[in-house]
């Protein structure tokens, strides 16, 4: 098939090669020079043009000539720029005296969607300014072709760049799958190497002062000692240190400057390609894949910058969490901080800086320091009632807690048996009395002796049986208060002689007993003061002097010291026997060691007790 334009001369007739070599284009750049070579082999007036069309900087460069490479262009740069400039066809002379011109620049723009896609620049010679306009005319109806391509070149483009952002999408979520960021390493290395179909990708986190593999691809275990694991370190930290994309076999006048040894001793026979993971100015990491292939193309370079770019804020972040020390602590200080500037937030502010005096008065300023332990009230003279003989409870009309005076009765033991052996002595008393007497009268000085001393003997014996008869009542030998003993509930029930029956405290002269931990006893000294209060009068603060420091003792489990102090002011509402709470003003010491040094003294202990 073939077909005919009309042009500014003779019919040219453009055979099916040619537009067969427009369809069997290999790349772009061959259909826009197969494009140049159509469009300007049927105009007999052009003896030269220039196809210039974006690059992948955005700038216009140089992307077809015709009819072949054209030794110097810049007698065609002006007509191009102002073309550029105002987005319309120009018509500039080439000649330096303009009156005489007969050689002509044609700079016509192809704008597809508003937008300047390219620029045709075409020199003729002998052309009236009305053929100019049927040249342009010319080319801007052959530039359908160009159009096609441009269009078809931007929707692979976008294929391409949403394959790169399903791709991208699912690699966020396989990383948010994972807690841990080595967890995610690993499975972002499997799943590049087998979307690349790469001998290997291996990942590493940026530590200092050199990067640490972190995950390799088809390896459950690697030995991070290993030749290969030093290796991928090296290339990685080679990456992290230049901030660069880093390639083994070095892409054309990209790599000239860069320090690549690592990646040339990775590659081996194929190729090796390491990105560092950015986020901001932070260095995350690194991501080298080891490539069958001895090139990589430049599409395969954009998705790796592009995975970096992705991945890097989030790989950071769980970084951050995994290392508290240096990574939560310090982002925390930072969030803090910024919340502690913003000038929004002047409550926070307030706040924080009102929390931050008070831990320094809490750790800086000293208070008095007071040693808390339970306090029991004692009187100074206690006294202990005791029974006088063996016998029963036959009257008791006291018990514990009441008040007596001297002389009250307390309790009373039986004494029938004591009566009728006073009365069995009181008459046989009289029998031997009778004796004596008639031993007197008849001067029997024998018998006299005999019925005396059995007098003396009954005597002895019914002053004892009196005297138990006087002790059977037993009564309070000072005003006091019972601090114990109930026998009420033991009427007629026996008692052994000695056995304590009650215990009577003064109702004056007080002492506080103290039951001091051990682990604060070695601050505790005679002449230190406190305060106590009691359960029955807990609206009081009694001040009390340390006297004594006694011995110690087991109570609920604990070692614990008596410590015996003397009430500076006794009230009449106290009682012997009450209980409360007392504490010793032991020196000045911070908040912060009040509240802390029983911790720090289990810690030395624990540490004491099982290092070597």
């Amino acid at each position: 098939m073939t077909s005919t334009v009309q042009s500014l001369g003779s019919p040219v007739d453009v055979g099916a090669p040619l537009f067969e070599g427009l369809n069997g284009a290999a790349d772009s750049r061959a259909f826009m020079q197969q494009w140049l070579n159509v469009a300007l082999g049927k105009l007999p007036q052009v003896h030269a043009g220039l196809l210039l069309a974006e690059d992948l900087s955005g700038a216009m460069a140089p992307a077809a000539m015709w009819p072949g490479p054209v030794g110097d262009i810049s007698e065609l740069v002006a007509s191009a720029q102002s073309c550029v400039d105002t987005r319309r066809p120009v018509l500039m002379s080439l000649d330096a005296v303009e009156r005489v011109a007969s050689r002509f620049a044609i700079a016509n723009p192809i704008i597809i969607d508003g937008q300047l896609m390219a620029v045709v620049v075409v020199s003729t010679q002998k052309l009236h300014p009305s053929d100019a306009t049927r040249v342009a005319t010319e080319i801007r109806w052959g530039a359908g072709w160009l159009e096609s391509m441009f269009r078809q070149r931007a929707m692979e483009v976008a294929a391409n760049r949403q394959g790169r952002t399903a791709h991208a999408l699912d690699l966020l979520a396989l990383v948010a799958e994972h807690e841990r960021v080595d967890d995610a390493c690993v499975a972002i290395a499997t799943e590049l190497a087998a979307r690349h179909r790469a001998d290997r990708v291996a990942i590493g986190l940026a530590r200092s002062p050199r990067a640490r593999l972190s995950a390799l691809s088809h390896a459950a275990w690697f030995e991070r000692r290993s030749a290969l694991a030093v290796l991928l370190e090296e290339a990685m930290t080679e990456a992290i240190e230049q901030r660069e994309l880093l390639t083994w076999p070095t892409r054309d006048g990209k790599d000239v400057v860069l320090v690549v040894h690592a990646q040339k001793q990775l590659a081996g026979n194929g190729a090796a390609v390491t990105v560092p993971i950015l986020a901001g100015a932070r260095a995350v990491g690194a991501i080298t894949w080891q490539l069958p292939g001895e090139r990589v193309s430049d599409e395969f370079i954009s998705e790796c910058r592009a995975l970096a770019v992705v991945l890097g804020p989030i790989l950071a972040r769980l970084d951050d969490q995994s290392r508290w020390l240096s990574g939560s602590a310090v982002a925390a200080v930072g969030r803090g901080w910024r919340a502690l500037t913003d000038p929004r937030r002047p409550s926070f502010a307030a706040a924080s800086i009102s929390l931050l005096g008070a831990l320094a008065w809490v750790t800086l300023v000293d208070t008095n320091y007071r040693v808390t332990a339970k306090a029991v009230l004692e009187g100074q003279l206690q006294r202990v009632v005791a029974a006088p003989f063996e016998g029963f409870i036959a009257e008791a009309p006291v018990r514990a807690g009441q008040t007596v005076l001297r002389g009250t009765l307390l309790a009373r033991l039986d004494d029938r048996d004591l009566r009728l052996e006073q009365t069995r002595l009181s008459a046989e008393l009289t029998q031997n009395e009778r004796k004596r007497d008639e031993a007197v009268a008849a001067k029997d000085k024998a018998a006299m002796s005999v019925a005396a001393a059995q007098v003396a003997e009954v005597e002895a014996r019914l002053a004892q049986v009196e005297d138990r008869l006087l002790r059977t009542r037993v009564e309070a030998p000072f005003d006091g208060v019972l601090v114990s003993g109930d026998l009420s509930q033991s009427i007629g029930g026996p008692v052994e002689q000695g056995k304590i029956l009650f215990e009577l405290a003064p109702m004056s002269g007080y002492r506080v007993v103290l039951k001091v931990d051990e682990r604060d006893i070695r601050r505790v000294s005679p002449g230190q003061h406190g305060e106590l209060v009691l359960s029955g009068t807990s609206g009081e603060q009694q001040a009390f002097t340390v006297r004594n420091v006694s011995t110690a003792g087991v109570e609920d489990g604990r070692n614990v010291f008596r410590v015996e102090a003397e009430l500076d002011n006794a009230t009449a509402k106290l009682r012997p026997g009450m209980e409360g709470v007392g504490k010793l003003e032991v020196g000045q010491e911070t908040l912060l060691w009040i509240w802390t040094h029983r911790l720090v003294d289990w810690v030395r202990m624990a540490f004491w007790r099982y290092l070597p």
